[in-house]
């Protein structure tokens, strides 16, 4: 009697995207410094992506120190389509990569409305939001500073973002000043939950 028996070996190491990164909008300062506080043209990446940006005033021309400040970095990442962005406080950094493999099942975000403020007031930001996540990206993560949507109340403000993927709406996300509001599309199912 012969046992033959045949052993099969399988890589199932994940494939790894290659990613291009490339800065969107930079943005320094005090909640209150708004126009004043874009430092895009400052921000570079002599050696390619990743990259990592500082939160130093002097990189800024901006020679006075304050906690408060904070440095807000967006990029965008191909092939996934991706908008990510990143808050650091002064002397931290904002380290400007591409993470993740394309969706596994990738849908569209597409921005129905957004609003900012406060208590006692708020504002319209739709269009400021579309500015940022572009053209139905995959993933996008906004910024909420009040030198991006401006000071509407001198409270703590709120983000609210309502939006679609693939047409269909979702609960929507929010964010509280100085944080991120990430937009995503992943259901369970995608993840074989």
């Amino acid at each position: 009697m012969a046992i033959v028996g045949t052993v099969v070996a399988c890589s199932q190491s994940p494939r790894v995207v290659q990613s291009t990164a490339q800065i969107k909008r930079a943005f320094w300062g005090l909640p209150q410094a708004a126009p004043g506080a874009d430092v895009t043209s400052m921000v570079t990446c002599p050696g390619g992506y990743p990259c990592d940006v500082f939160a130093n005033g002097p990189a800024y021309n901006d020679s006075r120190f304050d906690i408060a400040k904070r440095l807000t970095v967006i990029w965008t990442c191909q092939p996934q389509n991706f908008v990510l962005s990143e808050i650091a406080t002064p002397s931290f950094k904002v380290r400007m990569a591409c993470v993740g493999g394309a969706p596994v099942v990738p849908r569209r975000i597409d921005i129905l409305e957004a609003s900012w403020g406060g208590p006692s007031s708020t504002v319209d930001v739709t269009q400021q939001v579309r500015d940022i996540c572009g053209d139905g990206p995959s993933r996008c993560q906004v910024p909420a500073m009040a030198y991006i949507f401006g000071m509407p109340d001198r409270l703590t403000k709120t983000l609210r973002i309502r939006y679609t993927c693939n047409g269909q709406t979702t609960p929507g996300r929010q964010a509280t000043e100085n944080s991120i509001a990430d937009l995503r599309c992943e259901q369970p199912a995608d993840l074989g939950y």
